[in-house]
Formats: C-alpha cells, structure tokens, sequence
C-alpha cells in the first residue's frame, strides 16, 4: 500500500482533502467516489526532493497552447469516431505534431490504462493548464459531452495563440527599441562616461550630483557586474517566496485590481475563465454547488478567489449566486447582471457562455488599445532615459570651467 493525498469536493460543495492509502491512484479515485464525492486530483503524499526543491522555488513552466489545441481537436476527432479513450491517446501519442505533448498524453495513457479519468491523469500532468483539466472534468461528470467539450477547448485555446502571437508581434517594435536603448546605455556607461574622469579628477566633489551619480552606477557597472545576474535571481526567489503567503498574495491582487485599465484587463481574464468553465459545467448537468469549487480552481487573482468562495458559502444557505457576487464589489456590474437574469430565467449556463464570448472580446480589444499606446510611451521613457544621461555628462562639461579647484 502507498499513501496517496487527494482532493475532493463534498455533494455540499465544500473542497476537502487527506490521505489514503490505496495500490494505486485509480483505487483512491473509485473509494473517494463510493463516498459520494467529486474527486479532483489524486498524487502521491511523498515527493522526490528536487520535485521539492522545484515547488518550493516555483518555477514556471511554459504550456505550448498551440500543441495542445491540435491534441484537443485530434482527441475529440477519434473520441467522435467512436474509439475508446485508450485507443485514442495511443494514437494521438504517435502524432508528430505534438511535439513536447508526446510525452505528456503518454504518461496520462498511463494512467487511464490504469482506471484513472482522463482529468484525473491530465490533473497529475503538471503540463496541463487548470483550466483545461476543469474543462474535461465537466465533460466527464456530464457524460457523452466529452468530444463537443474537446473541440470548445481546441477553439478557444486557438483563439488564444491567434491573440498571442497578434500581441508578441506588436511587441517586436518595442522589444527591439528596449534592447537597442539598454545596450546604448550601458555602452555609455562602461565606456564612454570613464573616458571622462580624468577631466573631472581634479574637481572632486565639485561635480554636479547627477554627474557623481552616473560615475557611481559606472563603477558599480564595471567593477561588480558580475553580481548583478545573481542579485536578479535572489530577488527573484525572495519575492516568489514572499507572495506565497496568502495574506501577501491577496493585498497585491487587491492592489491590482485597482489599477487603471489594467485592472479591469485582469479581472477579464479570471472572470472569463470562470464564467466559461462554470458555464460548461452547468450545461454538463453538474450542481452549481459542485460546479464552483472545480470553476473557481482556474481563477488566479485571491481577491476574486475569496469573493467567489463566499458566494458559495452563500448559495449554500439559500442566497442567490448574483447576490453574493454584487455584496463582494469587485467584479463587473455587466457580469453580475446577466447572472441574474440567467438564475431567475433558468439559463444561468447560457448567460455564463455569453458572458465569456463578450469578455473574450473586451479582453482583445483593451488588449489592442494597450499595446498601440505601449511604443510611443516607451520611446519617450527611453529618450527620456537617455537624455538624462547625456545631461548630466554635458553639465560637468560645460560647467568644468567654473568648478572651484583645489588650491
């Protein structure tokens, strides 16, 4: 026997979790089910220690969307031709056009081979987005749905690289005007500005401050550049560390939220993610009481996370959904009202949908106006940037004449 940690969601609609020994994830899966709950995810309770180490620090993992939408639309494909789930990853595990994938839907053959459900071993595969896991696990809990809910997420994951690769190609302009900029002014930095202190050796102080402040950041340049990569990186892991803390995590998303456009952008994204996976999964069959804990797994930003779980505590004591939501005040007014009129007309699942298509839509086209405005404003900060710098080598220059000499 191995012990094996798992998460469930209870017919009340409560997450819980704890430790079973079981022979395999399949058997934790099928006894976590006699007791007539919703399993989400099944793993080993110990872990390797570099698997460790690499939680602790939190690497990122970069998700190929492009791939992962021709697996979705190849595996709804041979599921509608009527293949069994096995047969199908065995298939699709031979696709060239997978590539990193191949490994990935190899390993979750494994574990289907082995009675897990296909969220069950996608959720044990770290390469798969939550969202995506979500999405097949309401097509599993609604039965028969699993091909059309395939095909929704091969679209909406193409959406989403045609919005990518839109957005990294407008990026060009500015990523090659930043780099142009940065490597200008380190040059003038490291070899230009030392050009000029033995002009300025004998006026010491005398200096203007911005002159003595760019000699400053030239020394530490030249003589400690070696320390900066390891800085970047220490910081990095310290901030990573410091925003695992929940209380951190929920007063930055806060503070997020309250920015000017982008704020609302990021509030979009979560509410557009929540709202079409909690859609697919009402149209499913699933209870919007179950439905909410898988649904609101996808959303990233605490501040949403916790209003959204009050909201269920709410439903459960007989509150309206909307309700809750309007009583928390951060999510969009729009939002709130198409909930509404989706639970008194009884087309909650409908509402949620189209709520998702239109924030799809706003999302692109705040996204559109962003990044017009992004190279104009970086050309000014960099020129600005650079201008400075050049300011203050010309001031010690054209002043040297009037610096007070040592006697």
């Amino acid at each position: 026997m191995t012990a094996y940690r798992y998460r469930a969601i209870s017919a009340g609609g409560d997450m819980v979790t704890g430790v079973m020994e079981a022979p395999n994830e399949a058997a934790v899966i099928e006894r976590v089910r006699e007791l007539g709950q919703y399993p989400v995810s099944a793993s080993l309770a110990t872990a390797t220690r570099l698997a460790k180490f690499i939680s602790r620090i939190g690497l990122p993992q970069r998700v190929p969307h492009r791939e992962l939408s021709i697996a979705a639309q190849e595996l709804a494909t041979l599921i509608a031709a009527g293949l069994d789930l096995d047969r199908a990853l065995g298939i699709l595990e031979r696709l060239g056009d997978l590539g990193s994938l191949r490994k990935s839907f190899g390993a979750v053959r494994t574990h289907v081979h082995d009675g897990a459900s296909l969220a069950d071993a996608l959720d044990g595969e770290s390469t798969f987005p939550k969202f995506f896991v979500s999405m097949v696990r309401a097509a599993e809990l609604g039965g028969g749905t699993l091909d059309l809910t395939l095909r929704r997420l091969s679209e909406y994951l193409a959406r989403s690289v045609a919005i990518r690769e839109a957005v990294t190609s407008a990026l060009v302009y500015p990523f090659v005007l930043l780099v142009t900029a940065g490597v200008s002014i380190i040059f003038i930095l490291t070899f230009v500005l030392p050009e000029f202190r033995p002009l300025f050796s004998e006026a010491g102080q005398a200096l203007p401050w911005p002159t003595r402040t760019m000699m400053a950041i030239s020394d530490l340049i030249r003589g400690y550049w070696w320390t900066l990569p390891l800085l970047v990186l220490a910081g990095t892991l310290i901030v990573r560390e410091f925003l695992k803390k929940a209380k951190v995590r929920e007063w930055l998303d806060g503070r997020l939220l309250r920015l000017p456009v982008l704020g609302p952008l990021l509030a979009a994204i979560d509410v557009e993610r929540f709202s079409r996976i909690l859609g697919t999964l009402l149209s499913n069959g699933v209870p919007l009481p179950a439905a909410l804990p898988l649904a609101n797994a996808v959303v990233r930003n605490r501040v949403l996370a916790c209003a959204l779980s009050a909201s269920a505590v709410g439903l459960r004591e007989g509150d309206p959904f909307a309700h809750g939501l309007e009583r928390a005040g951060v999510f969009p007014s729009v939002t709130i009202d198409l909930i509404r009129v989706g639970e008194e007309s009884g087309t909650l699942d409908e509402m949620l949908l189209r709520q998702a298509d239109l924030d799809e839509q706003r999302i692109r086209h705040t996204m559109n106006r962003l990044l017009a405005v992004l190279a104009p404003a970086l050309t000014i900060l960099l020129g600005l940037m650079v201008g400075a710098l050049i300011a203050s080598l010309l001031t010690a220059i054209l002043s040297i004449n009037d610096l007070a000499l040592p006697k």
